[in-house]
């Protein structure tokens, strides 16, 4: 849309009035679709969060349907709590010894770190500044090979913490899996039989197969 404006003004001697014309744009306003599908897809991830929340820990009772979802944000939640879930309480042993190990290494690389950063920084304020130290009886060590030991055992606590992480989240998927197995069925509704019979072609003897489904 453009509107016209018109006014009069004099020219630089300031006798001659003239008349200028100046054309104005007006902004055009754009409408933009308002999405209303977010509002309800909100509402449902906040219903479904509350109904996980419940059934996680034991407000709300569960169904066979719900067991395997609800082991595996159980066993994110504490490792082994889904495998209780799932009454796989022999598995328990084998979580949390894996979990005692993975605590160990993060524990004593850490220490060590700490204790050859220790060193970096003593050799580094010192007067005069140190280039060499002996450490638990042995050396004289470098600063140099005393940095590299430091960086080694941080790298292996930052591994420690890694491999730790990954484990929990494999006994996770594990519970998730194990009660996704609880719920197949192996009954003797689903089964295959085999018995002798006549071709009705040839006359000839033969095998007949029949599977039976629930």
């Amino acid at each position: 849309m453009k509107t016209n404006i018109s006014f009069a003004q004099k020219d630089s001697l300031g006798q001659k009035p003239f008349v200028s014309n100046v054309k104005i744009d007006s902004l055009k306003k754009k409408t933009v679709a308002f999405d209303t599908t977010r509002g309800a897809k909100l509402r449902s991830f906040g219903k479904n969060s509350k109904y996980t929340f419940r059934k996680t820990f034991g407000i709300d009772s569960l169904t066979a349907k719900d067991v395997p979802r609800i082991a595996f944000v159980r066993s994110m939640i504490l490792p082994g709590w889904g495998q209780m879930t799932n009454k796989n309480y022999i598995k328990l042993p084998l979580i949390y010894g894996a979990a005692g190990v993975g605590s160990y290494f993060i524990i004593r690389n850490n220490q060590l770190y700490q204790k050859y950063k220790g060193y970096i920084i003593e050799m580094n304020t010192a007067t005069p500044k140190q280039t060499e130290k002996i450490i638990d009886g042995a050396g004289p060590y470098s600063i140099t090979l005393i940095t590299t030991a430091a960086n080694q055992y941080r790298r292996y606590k930052q591994l420690s913490f890694v491999g730790m992480g990954l484990g929990w989240l494999l006994f996770a998927i594990e519970a998730n899996v194990s009660a996704h197995l609880k719920t197949f069925d192996v009954s003797r509704d689903i089964s295959m039989k085999l018995s002798p019979t006549i071709l009705e072609q040839n006359q000839t003897m033969g095998f007949k197969m029949a599977f039976n489904f629930k």
